[in-house]
């Protein structure tokens, strides 16, 4: 199965907890540029050095493992939960 027949299998619900969990892993990965942000300021306290400057491909880069591990970890669990209240 592709990705393409994946997608049209899910159901709403499946869609909402992948939506819940990539907001959730964007977030974490904006605090992971963070910390990497402050390590690089830490060990770079030259004047001259470069900023170090993210993008939003960058963000999207360390998102999607997030969101792919958080997913196979929990959203079986998030899935059930939404069914039973749903």
């Amino acid at each position: 199965m592709n990705f393409g027949q994946w997608l049209n299998s899910l159901t709403w619900i499946d869609h909402i907890v992948i939506l819940f969990i990539f907001s959730a892993c964007g977030w974490l990965a904006h605090l992971t540029m963070k910390g990497f942000r402050k390590l690089v300021d830490k060990t770079q306290n030259s004047p001259y050095s470069e900023e170090f400057r993210s993008s939003p491909f960058i963000l999207f880069v360390i998102a999607v493992p997030y969101t792919i591990i958080l997913y196979k970890l929990i959203g079986v669990y998030i899935i059930e939960l939404f069914k039973s209240t749903f």
